[in-house]
């Protein structure tokens, strides 16, 4: 079945970092979904359908800026652009941003990124964005030459420069229970995460256009 989104499984940690930065959370029970919130559900096929990895999160689970450390500091979530640049999450509200955690030498980002650069060519624009944040093993060079080897040609350059963001926001692969990339997140124009999905999505195909589509539509 499609499996209810708990960001990185360590719930309790997690809605202490959002309450601490005055964020809500909606508290109920992850799953089963309340039976309004399940019939507004966007159209799922494919890799996208029951039995997939596409994990649904909880209604009113924000995207954070910040989170408060166990040391009690508050530490910033900013991602960093090719000239070191920093900026939120916060700063894409208004869009429906598809987010997408990703590393050079992943086996399946070879394949997943050039295929989001084609997705952002045909559909980013005012209502739609796609967000690649590379984990911090890899520096800009290493970005360079990926984007050059893969021919990348619509997507920006940022970079999660302490892997902070990957680790508090995406989800652990519900089946071996770790983090792993790809993962990419679907977050609506209202800040709110929609869902996430760990591995090789497909979100160019018929089915993933149609789930973006489907949010799109409401922004």
């Amino acid at each position: 079945m499609i499996k209810s989104y708990s960001a990185s499984l360590n719930r309790r940690n997690l809605l202490r970092h959002m309450g601490a930065a005055g964020l809500g959370v909606a508290l109920g029970s992850l799953s089963p979904l309340n039976a309004a919130w399940a019939q507004a559900q966007p159209p799922r096929t494919g890799r996208f359908a029951r039995g997939g990895d596409y994990l649904t999160a909880p209604p009113g689970l924000m995207a954070p800026d910040r989170v408060r450390l166990q040391s009690g500091l508050v530490q910033p979530l900013a991602i960093y652009d090719r000239d070191g640049g920093e900026t939120f999450l916060s700063a894409y509200q208004g869009k429906v941003t598809l987010i997408q955690f990703w590393r050079t030498r992943c086996h399946g980002c070879q394949e997943e990124v050039p295929a989001l650069d084609r997705l952002t060519g045909e559909m980013e624009g005012a209502k739609f964005e796609l967000l690649p944040i590379a984990l911090s093993e890899d520096s800009i060079a290493d970005i360079d030459r990926f984007y050059a080897r893969k021919n990348i040609r619509h997507l920006e350059i940022f970079r999660d420069t302490t892997s902070l963001v990957f680790d508090i926001l995406a989800p652990n692969h519900p089946r071996f229970q770790a983090k792993a990339t790809p993962t990419t997140m679907l977050i609506g124009a209202d800040g709110q995460v929609l869902g996430a999905y760990v591995g090789v999505v497909g979100w160019e195909r018929p089915a993933g256009r149609a789930l973006l589509n489907h949010y799109i539509r409401q922004a």
